[in-house]
């Protein structure tokens, strides 16, 4: 995550023509970007064990909390997603490792 105005010099220039197509959204209240790994192989039909979904838990300024709605290792409503919230960092360090090993089984996959 970097501020918006760092973008530029962070993303490849085909990439860069993407962000400016969310330029409006500067004027409100986007003040940070989220980059990933080029071809992050994250997708809707990308499936979190149920184990890490249940132990998924995000910070605020009331504290630490993790999401509802989890039954049996299936996410069953989504409403605790809706919203920006902050990763705390365990949850941040595996979720990056669900994404090295689907980039790593993608690149096998390929050759």
């Amino acid at each position: 995550m970097i501020p918006y105005q760092d973008a530029g010099s962070e993303l490849h220039d085909d990439d860069y023509t993407k962000l400016l197509d969310w330029r409006p959204l500067k004027a409100g209240c986007v003040t940070e970007v989220l980059l990933g790994p080029p071809g992050t192989p994250l997708t809707f039909s990308t499936v979190a064990p149920p184990d890490l979904l249940e132990r998924l838990t995000f910070t605020s300024r009331r504290g630490e909390r993790t999401l509802k709605y989890v039954e049996e290792g299936r996410l069953v409503r989504s409403v605790s997603l809706q919203g920006i919230y902050r990763l705390a960092a365990d949850s941040a360090t595996e979720l990056r490792g669900l994404v090295l090993d689907l980039s790593r089984s993608n690149s096998d996959a390929g050759r």
